[in-house]
């Protein structure tokens, strides 16, 4: 893994010019963020109850709230205010959701310079369903998303689509989606790619293979990363944790191990603000061997992602009685949320990147065809059918009265 920052020539960037600094968000964009840790809380814990026990969850529920906030934006009446409510935006103003997104998305990818981290949007839509110039503009100015055609064939629609997130991710999810349905008008997409060097790396010296305890009490050989060092551990009465730092520390990793004898999923159940903040916030310095997995991991939450913000209070989107008035007059619907991650951690740092996908069908009204009269005046051939099996039961040649 290599430092993006790098310059010759007496250019190297100054260990001053990269000191992390917080930024600076009004109250209400305080709040948002806040909720934003609880959306990802609430959507965890329900979406791992739906998974397999032993299942490897990797997801960022940020990428997924992000995307849904952009379609709730062109939500009405009911649909938006169960959107609003799932996504932890209820008690905020329109105004100031979309000024956190507008706020945050620059803030996150300039925090530190030595650490790449890309959030990428767009809206994607065909050229049969007119669509609402403020939404366009509201999605370009507030989310920074880049605005596309969809193209009506269903596999050059898909490999578009599948292009941009192999771009934004860097090559680490290269396909979203196989076929784009023809009915399938409206797509929104978030990517986000992460790539950071260990503020204070694992030497590949001290890698030594050890048995991992699966979660079915089977073991697997392991190389595991060591390190000595000297860092703050918060140890409760369920689970330890630990903080590993990116770069200029503007980004971490909060390792929570279970204690001896407590099952991971107890420990999953109580996460919440609360419980956050003592394993990121508190702890005591103590001189500690790290001793952590080298791995890589990749998850699809495709199969259960409609049912877990269904279970979150989201559900009249998903159905043909949706508003999404803000987005175009023409009826559509939420039909499809798919979400894939993918993550490597090396004695170097981390390499990670999320796609999340929305695809909008239309609803009850169809979209504005050519006006055709059918007028028969002439000869005409006519046949019954049984609609099942296509089966013609009766035909006949009108040729005249």
């Amino acid at each position: 893994m290599t430092n993006p920052t790098v310059c010759g020539n007496g250019n190297e960037l100054q260990k001053d010019d990269n000191v992390r600094k917080s930024i600076e968000l009004t109250e209400a964009q305080r709040g948002l963020s806040r909720t934003s840790n609880d959306f990802t809380f609430d959507f965890m814990k329900i979406l791992a109850g739906k998974e397999k026990a032993d299942a490897n969850i990797f997801a960022s529920p940020f990428s997924l709230r992000t995307v849904l906030s952009m379609t709730a934006e062109g939500a009405a009446g009911d649909t938006k205010d169960e959107m609003r409510r799932a996504l932890k935006l209820s008690e905020f103003s329109e105004e100031d959701a979309t000024g956190y997104f507008k706020t945050i998305i620059p803030a996150l990818q300039g925090a530190d310079k030595t650490t790449v981290m890309e959030i990428a949007n767009s809206f994607w839509s065909k050229k049969a369903i007119p669509i609402k110039k403020d939404y366009v503009a509201m999605l370009k100015a507030d989310y920074y998303a880049e605005c596309e055609t969809l193209a009506d064939n269903g596999i050059a629609a898909a490999g578009a689509v599948n292009s941009w997130c192999g771009r934004k991710t860097h090559g680490m999810i290269n396909m979203i989606v196989d076929q784009i349905p023809d009915d399938q008008m409206v797509a929104l997409i978030n990517a986000l790619y992460f790539k950071g060097e260990w503020s204070s790396p694992f030497n590949k010296d001290y890698n030594y293979d050890d048995d991992f305890h699966n979660y079915d009490g089977s073991t697997k050989k392991l190389t595991l990363m060591k390190k000595e060092t000297s860092m703050n551990v918060y140890r409760g009465k369920q689970a330890a944790a630990i903080n590993l730092s990116y770069g200029n520390e503007a980004f971490q990793m909060t390792v929570i191990l279970p204690n001896e004898g407590v099952n991971v999923d107890e420990v999953v159940a109580g996460l919440d603000a609360e419980s956050w903040r003592r394993y990121r916030n508190y702890g005591e310095r103590h001189p500690v061997t790290v001793s952590f997995p080298k791995f890589e991991s990749e998850y699809s939450a495709s199969a259960n992602c409609i049912e877990t913000l269904k279970d979150m209070g989201m559900e009249k989107a998903f159905t043909r009685g949706a508003d999404f008035s803000g987005i175009s007059d023409v009826s559509v619907f939420i039909d499809q949320v798919i979400h894939k991650a993918k993550v490597k951690v090396n004695e170097e740092g981390t390499e990670a990147a999320a796609v999340s996908y929305v695809g909008m069908r239309l609803g009850s009204a169809a979209v504005p065809l050519e006006h055709v009269y059918f007028k028969v005046d002439r000869p005409f051939i006519y046949a019954i059918s049984e609609v099942s099996t296509g089966t013609i039961v009766f035909m006949g040649i009108q040729k005249q009265f």
